[in-house]
């Protein structure tokens, strides 16, 4: 929907532009944009911090913030989720959790996971809704 802000400019979606500009951005850039926006309007920022929050976006969280959530996490679905990563946040994850769950995670990986590639994405999914949920509660903390 196209809303006239006066006659020199227009405005399409301006919320969903600056989301997808602040996801786009690096992460001490977005940390110090949402840090003083939330001085300003910490509702917006709430917003903005939620909509930013990304599988891609959870390596940005410290070893004690992954620890919390990938503990969370049932085995096969972060062996499944893991999956699709970069070695390096394979390594990072599976060290953060418990000796077994990183055995039950690895197993899962190890197997021939490319026709169940939208099973990894879900799995990707599920814990970035967990993260989420977590960052609601107050028990994580993004950006």
């Amino acid at each position: 929907m196209t809303q006239k802000a006066n006659e020199n400019s227009i405005f399409i979606n301006g919320k969903q532009q600056v989301i997808e500009l602040v996801q786009r951005m690096d992460s001490a850039d977005k940390a110090k944009l949402l840090k003083n926006l939330r001085m300003r309007n910490p509702s917006l920022a709430k917003e903005l911090t939620e909509a930013c929050i990304s599988f891609e976006g959870l390596w940005d969280l410290d070893e004690e913030g992954l620890k919390t959530l990938f503990s969370q996490v049932k085995p096969a679905i972060l062996g499944l989720a893991l999956s699709l990563t970069h070695v390096r946040n394979q390594r990072r994850a599976l060290s953060v959790v418990s000796r077994q769950m990183a055995l039950s995670a690895f197993e899962i990986m190890q197997k021939d996971l490319t026709s169940n590639r939208n099973e990894c994405l879900r799995a990707q999914q599920k814990i970035v809704e967990l993260a989420l949920n977590m960052h609601r509660n107050k028990i994580l903390t993004f950006y």
